[in-house]
């Protein structure tokens, strides 16, 4: 796979495009810092100038107004108006006379010609090519930026958790928790309501975003460039046995495993909560899928799959089983170390499976972002409605 990037070249060259990868990919990042708005914002202008993504060839004729251009591989011609700036890789980039762009222009592994009256209201970038392209190294360096992520957020959530868990304020709050608790036992539905309503919101606002304003596409077309980029045979299996973690037969594997284990140790509540979560998800994605009723991909099919695309079932399914065996697990591990590695695993796991549906074809980014979403809803109200039944018993 490195040699995919590197080839037939010496060590000495390898580090000279190396140093001037990583300082090409320094001003990515910063202009992506600089945006005056993410990829989920919803503003007037996004709605007015939709952003542009291209693998090709493109050209901006003049009179036309977007909000950005994102090109990779290719060449872009510009006329029109561009409000919040250009990022070109492994490409060049060609302003006309009635060109304006008023935010940052970022040239990575190409050149820029510019005519007379073109208008650049930001500085522009530009990095010449070298001989490896640009876009590994985003891709690679992207991929790192992930998977350490993935592995630092649950000790950085442990950490906070701790420090705060020694401060007055939260002693405090937790003894006047308790004292609610013993009186009042539906705390945690309110709690798990309050959250749900919380998800729910993130789920509307990105089915809205998604299917009825399009604000998404951008994102899902360079999401899915930046996954499929590394693909290849062995990796195509790779990921097809993830996904079947999500739903196949290492899937239901699992679920006999942890009820024959529930059922060993007499957790017939815990079981009962377990089954009544994986049959909720089940209903709750039929319904969502059969509402919004979105066609799955039709670029870089790897496998098969029928039925509507958003959300992910497969994110659903994964965020509430696994995300339940994790809450499962913790409450009877005392040593906090255990309960981290799970916790990690977990998250890890879930990602993966997210991410290898992406992969495989069969799922827009945007389809399991939002299936984390309704998953995460309906868990959480599934963690609740075991607390209270136990409290219940008490």
């Amino acid at each position: 796979m490195i040699k995919k990037f590197f080839g037939q070249v010496s060590a000495k060259e390898c580090l000279g495009s190396l140093g001037r990868g990583i300082i090409g990919l320094a001003f990515l990042f910063a202009w992506l810092l600089s945006f005056e708005s993410n990829v989920l914002a919803a503003d007037g202008l996004r709605s007015a100038h939709p952003d542009v993504f291209s693998r090709e060839d493109i050209t901006i004729e003049p009179g036309r107004m977007i909000g950005r251009l994102l090109v990779t591989g290719c060449n872009a011609t510009v006329g029109g108006v561009v409000e919040k700036g250009i990022v070109v890789i492994d490409g060049n980039l060609f302003l006309t006379p009635e060109a304006h762009i008023k935010g940052t222009v970022l040239i990575l592994g190409g050149y820029v010609r510019r005519e007379a009256g073109a208008i650049l209201e930001k500085p522009m970038v530009a990095v010449a090519p070298i001989q490896v392209p640009f876009a590994g190294f985003l891709v690679l360096g992207l991929l790192f930026l992930g998977v350490s992520s993935l592995v630092a957020l649950p000790i950085v959530i442990w950490l906070t958790a701790r420090i705060i868990g020694n401060t007055s304020p939260y002693l405090w709050i937790k003894e006047r928790f308790l004292l609610l608790e013993q009186h009042w036992s539906s705390i945690y539905i309110v709690i798990a309501s309050a959250l749900g309503v919380l998800l729910f919101t993130f789920f509307a606002e990105m089915a809205y975003e998604t299917l009825i304003r399009r604000q998404m596409d951008v994102f899902d077309n360079v999401f899915v460039w930046l996954v499929r980029y590394l693909a290849n045979p062995e990796l195509d299996r790779v990921m097809i046995v993830i996904s079947e973690f999500g739903y196949g037969y290492p899937f239901c594997t699992i679920i006999l495993i942890v009820l024959l284990m529930l059922a060993f140790h007499r957790q017939w509540l815990e079981s009962a909560v377990l089954l009544f979560s994986l049959l909720g998800e089940v209903i709750l994605n039929f319904l969502l899928k059969s509402l919004f009723e979105r066609s799955r991909p039709e670029l870089f099919r790897v496998v098969e799959e029928a039925g509507y695309s958003f959300p992910s079932g497969h994110a659903m399914l994964s965020i509430c089983f696994y995300g339940m065996i994790a809450f499962l697990i913790s409450r009877h591990v005392r040593n906090w170390r255990w309960r981290l590695a799970v916790i990690t695993l977990v998250v890890a796991l879930v990602a993966a499976i997210g991410l290898s549906r992406v992969y495989l074809g069969v799922h827009y980014p945007t389809d399991v972002v939002a299936g984390y979403f309704a998953g995460g809803m309906w868990f959480v109200f599934c963690i609740a409605l075991l607390t209270w039944w136990e409290r219940r018993q008490l």
